[in-house]
């Protein structure tokens, strides 16, 4: 799954107001984004689908509406925007930004405003603003209809990153009892370096930290094969913490990533991902 963190960037000047006087998130549930324009056929309804947060919704409803005023050609007007969402008002009139969607919606309103006069404002919702209670609807539309493209829209925001690598950890755990010693030791702090992973890599990561990879004891468990022994050393069961911390068919290879010829769990989980990686590419497990 692609991330929605960018590395830190900074933006000084913006050429449009931003004015503001919490919303909630959950993963696993589809999420809508809506738009509406006082000139007739000017709605906009999308569905994110169900890794958005309420907070991307927000801001990739803003960046849809600038985008369909330009693709108008809007030209020498005074443009309000208004949202009920404070968090992503307050966003996208940072100076730091660490969010690939609200990069992109500062972008669209930066190329609006090369034409006109843009004013973020906030308005309070549920109050029975006829705009907002339109937009609201139109969120809850998009929310229904067909998801185009693949998941997640919006790329993964850290926090749900987050909760998910804890979810899927801990049932792992709960079906693989023999893997505690390696994942309950995993920091989740660690959680931003997991997201930065391209998806062969996660993969990897992921299935070696839970135990469910292809090594002889995960295959022998699910009934592909029917031989234990390490294809390495053929002295142990070919499990990951073998392989990763004693094999000693391996012994110069991990000395020459973790500067021991043979460690402990906590001293992987501790490691950077990108030793564990380079560890892994270096025993050929990986390509």
């Amino acid at each position: 799954m692609r991330s929605d963190i960018i590395g830190r960037d900074i933006v000084f000047y913006k050429p449009y107001w931003v004015i503001v006087p919490n919303e909630g998130e959950e993963d696993g549930q589809t999420t809508g984004a809506g738009a509406t324009n006082r000139e007739p056929g000017c709605e906009i309804s999308l569905n994110l689908g169900n890794w958005a947060t309420v907070f991307q919704a927000e801001i990739t409803a803003i960046s849809a509406c600038a985008q369909e005023m330009t693709r108008r050609s809007y030209k020498n007007k005074r443009i309000q925007i208004i949202s009920d969402s404070q968090a992503a008002l307050k966003a996208l009139g940072a100076v730091q930004v660490h969010s690939q969607v609200v990069k992109a919606c500062m972008d669209s309103l930066t190329q609006l405003a090369e034409h006109n006069n843009i004013t973020l404002k906030w308005m309070r919702g549920h109050q029975g603003h006829e705009g907002n209670e339109r937009a609201d609807f139109l969120a809850k539309r998009g929310a229904q209809v067909p998801l185009i493209g693949q998941e997640p829209t919006c790329g993964l925001a850290y926090r749900i990153a987050r909760r998910v690598m804890k979810r899927k950890t801990y049932i792992a755990l709960g079906e693989s009892p023999r893997v505690e010693t390696l994942a309950d030791l995993v920091s989740w702090d660690k959680s931003k370096d997991f997201i930065k992973l391209g998806r062969n890599q996660l993969r990897w990561i992921v299935g070696l930290f839970t135990g469910h990879c292809p090594l002889k004891r995960h295959l022998t468990t699910i009934g592909v094969k029917n031989d234990l022994d390490c294809r390495r050393c053929g002295e142990e069961e070919e499990t990951f913490l073998h392989i990763l911390c004693e094999c000693p068919a391996l012994a110069a290879i991990r000395h020459s990533n973790f500067g021991a010829i043979t460690i402990e769990p906590k001293e992987v989980t501790d490691a950077p991902l990108e030793t564990v990686l380079k560890f892994l590419k270096e025993t050929g497990l990986i390509e």
